[in-house]
Parts: C-alpha cells; sequence; structure tokens
C-alpha cells in the first residue's frame, strides 16, 4: 500500500488562491452592477430632456401663433389653465401628463410688453424633475409671440 504525503503548505496556497480568484470576481461583479445601474440613470434622463424639448417646443409652437399661454397648454398637453395670471406650474407624471402626482413640474412665465404697434409676448417654459430631494432643471425655453393692436403710428 502507498501512502502518499499531503503536504499542508501546498493546500493552505490553494485555499489562498482560490479565496483571491473568489475576491476578483466579486469584486468584478460589484463593478458591472455600477456600470449598469447608471446606464440606467443615464438612460431615465435622456428620456426625459427628449420629452421636455418635446413638449417644450410643442408649447413654444402654439403660443407664437396668437401668445395665447391657455390655448398652447391645452394643444400640447391637455391641460386647462382657466386661471393663468402670468405664471402657473403644472404637475406632470412620468410620461409628461397632467397629474396630481408630479414627477417633473412644468413652470410657465409669462412676460408682456406694450408698444404702440402691438403687443411682444415672452414666454419660458421649464421642466424640473421633483422626483428627488431638490428640483432639478430638466429642460428651459424662451419664446415670444407678437401680436399687432393698431397699425402703424403716424
Amino acid at each position: 500500500m502507498i501512502r502518499l504525503k499531503v503536504n499542508r503548505r501546498s493546500n493552505v496556497l490553494l485555499y489562498a488562491e482560490m479565496i483571491i480568484a473568489l475576491l476578483f470576481f466579486v469584486i468584478s461583479f460589484a463593478v458591472i452592477i455600477r456600470v449598469f445601474a447608471s446606464a440606467d440613470s443615464l438612460e431615465r434622463r435622456s428620456r426625459q430632456r427628449q420629452s421636455a424639448a418635446l413638449c417644450a417646443q410643442s408649447i413654444a409652437e402654439a403660443y407664437s401663433v396668437g401668445g395665447d399661454v391657455q390655448k398652447a397648454v391645452s394643444l400640447a398637453l391637455g391641460a386647462d389653465l382657466r386661471d393663468f395670471t402670468g405664471s402657473a406650474e403644472i404637475g406632470l407624471d412620468s410620461g409628461f401628463y397632467p397629474a396630481d402626482s408630479s414627477d417633473v413640474i412644468l413652470r410657465l412665465d409669462e412676460q408682456k410688453q406694450d408698444t404702440a404697434a402691438g403687443v411682444y409676448s415672452e414666454l419660458a417654459v421649464e421642466f424640473f424633475d421633483n422626483s428627488g430631494d431638490d428640483e432639478e432643471l430638466i429642460y428651459s425655453l424662451k419664446c415670444g409671440a407678437y401680436v399687432p393692436g393698431g397699425g402703424a403710428v403716424g
């Protein structure tokens, strides 16, 4: 019968090598998970910016035709602004539809300047992300509308 001598030192080295390999895979797994989590966050923010830009441009185009904020917001979002007095906030859900739960906040601020030939109105459209602790600006756009009011002054 042959007896094999087992070297304890080689067993310890084998276990140490296995632990190092295991740590390498655990650290690699953590890095990969972190990369995918940050990619998901970037994709969500990109989708938000794209939706905000489309909504803001729709509001701006409708506003530039006649200078009516209520009509522009109604056409673009379907929201009702009956009591608009120069500035307003509208709560939107994550799909950019008017809702009570405000994941996104739309702020509108209108400035009007009377001239001898008509009224020039400027509208600031701003979208804010309200899902975190602080409001973060997603997209901002300014547009204008000129409504003639009486012709040339002579």
